[in-house]
């Protein structure tokens, strides 16, 4: 019995970990407009959740297979001793176990759906909430937030304990059943005119099996309770289960770019807009060129980048590096760029596991950590650094100023040597004097690197071989800095 619950367990244990690492990994290989329209509060409650499919799902149904296999043996033996008095005791427990899940199915059903609700906001509260702390703090909203994650965790506690105490009550319910039940069987042999020497062995015999089958009928309405309080969760984590998860790291012919990064009439609009973010854009960026990227708000402008990143697929129209479509062959292509966006990811980690970002340590190559470090001008705050590379920055880069933040997103973008790098509004968030040295550091990348920079200000993008105006999502213009200010009539 021991090493069957030992087996068991293990059993359990493994196939939980194996379901949450697949979901993990299913979330991961989706594509970017699939994290832009789930909250990452709720791909983390499934992710969290997945090992419910075992215990709330696959164990109690295990349950019912192998405790129904014993109530049927027990009931089959019942059958053959007195066929009458057993069908009248199926039909008495049969009737009370329908009545009792009759009466508390939709209440359970309805237990399960909003735990599943509560569990989700508890996490997104405490996401947002410590998430950001600035903002919590200065606009004095700690009650706020403190008040809406008390609500929804008492709310879940409350189920919780409220399905606890049903939990308990087939047990109680059932022992009613089988005194009726055998009180029952009494009243048929009765009927039936049998002797006190005949009725005293049958009655032993179903007291017995009563006493054995009792807990493996608790077992059974505590597996559908389990199931049906589950059903919620499994449903949601199921149904992410089924999507497709395609592995591109095991797509190993590149796309070389040797000569043009070509967009030919792109457009672009997202899944629940009634406008285009793009309309039949088309330009050509060569190798070795800097090229920069101008226009209002809301333009396009870095929805054009996010399709040159491969992060979206065109509506219509194709993105091609030296004539080859980039989706044919995502991953190859995003291994030669670097992207430095306007908001840097840290973690609270060393300053060299930032650079080399995701890596283990035993796959972190220290001369291309120095190499991106040196290229970002960098050298020197390492140096005055107590622990150098090994310096911890905090959560999202908290002891550090955003010009530091920045050269180091420029360096984590130039760890792997890419041929393009991309400035998406990399220094929209700096003083004047702050990005001027963030610049002058992407400057000397001139030449050797393809630089592709999106800016608001125009001296972000004044030293760019070419620049290109877009507005209302359409590309306008495209000319030299100097030609682009002239025609537009914009101040420098």
């Amino acid at each position: 019995m021991l090493w069957s619950s030992w087996v068991q367990k293990g059993f359990s244990a493994a196939l939980s970990g194996r379901l949450s690492q697949r979901l993990f990994t299913i979330y991961l290989r989706q594509p970017y407009l699939f994290h832009l329209q789930h909250n990452s509060a709720t791909l983390m409650r499934n992710s969290r959740n997945a090992n419910v499919v075992v215990t709330g799902g696959i164990d109690p149904t295990l349950v019912l297979l192998t405790d129904g296999l014993v109530a049927i043996a027990l009931f089959t033996l019942l059958i053959i001793v007195e066929p009458v008095g057993t069908i009248i005791t199926l039909v008495a427990f049969g009737v009370g176990a329908w009545l009792f899940q009759l009466l508390t199915r939709r209440r359970i059903e309805r237990w399960g759906d909003q735990r599943n609700l509560h569990d989700g906001m508890i996490l997104q509260h405490l996401q947002q909430g410590l998430g950001g702390a600035k903002d919590v703090k200065i606009l004095g909203r700690e009650s706020e937030f403190l008040d809406q994650h008390e609500k929804h965790l008492k709310e879940s506690l409350r189920i919780n304990r409220v399905y606890s105490v049903l939990q308990t009550m087939p047990r109680m319910y059932m022992e009613i059943l089988t005194i009726a039940g055998l009180a029952a069987l009494v009243i048929s042999m009765v009927l039936q005119k049998q002797s006190f020497t005949e009725i005293i062995p049958t009655l032993g015999l179903f007291a017995a099996a009563a006493f054995r089958v009792m807990p493996s009928i608790n077992r059974l309405l505590g597996a559908l309770q389990t199931l049906i309080y589950s059903r919620a969760i499994i449903a949601s984590v199921y149904a992410d289960f089924k999507l497709d998860a395609p592995d591109e790291t095991k797509l190993v012919t590149g796309i070389p770019f040797s000569e043009q990064l070509e967009l030919r009439s792109v457009t672009f609009q997202y899944p629940t807009a009634s406008t285009p973010s793009l309309q039949q854009v088309s330009l050509v960026v060569r190798r070795g060129e800097a090229v920069g990227f101008v226009g209002p708000s809301g333009a396009g402008k870095s929805t054009l980048v996010d399709v040159i990143l491969g992060l979206f697929a065109p509506t219509a129209g194709l993105v091609l590096v030296d004539g080859q479509d980039i989706q044919k062959n995502l991953r190859n292509w995003q291994n030669q760029i670097g992207y430095v966006p306007q908001s840097i990811y840290l973690t609270d980690d060393t300053l060299r596991r930032n650079v080399a970002f995701g890596l283990g340590d035993e796959n972190i190559d220290e001369n291309s950590v120095r190499n991106a470090i040196r290229l970002a001008q960098l050298e020197e705050f390492v140096s005055s650094l107590p622990e150098n590379l090994d310096t911890v920055v905090g959560e999202r880069g908290v002891r550090l100023s955003g010009g530091q933040r920045q050269r180091i997103g420029i360096a984590r973008a130039l760890y792997h040597n890419p041929s393009i790098l991309v400035l998406d509004e990399a220094t929209s968030s700096l003083d004047t004097p702050t990005e001027h040295g963030v610049m002058q550091a992407v400057q000397a990348l001139q030449g050797s690197k393809t630089v592709i920079i999106v800016a608001h200000r125009l001296s972000t993008v004044e030293y760019c071989d070419r620049l290109y105006r877009i507005e209302s999502s359409r590309l306008i213009e495209e000319g030299t800095f100097d030609e682009v200010v002239k025609r537009s009539a914009i101040k420098k």
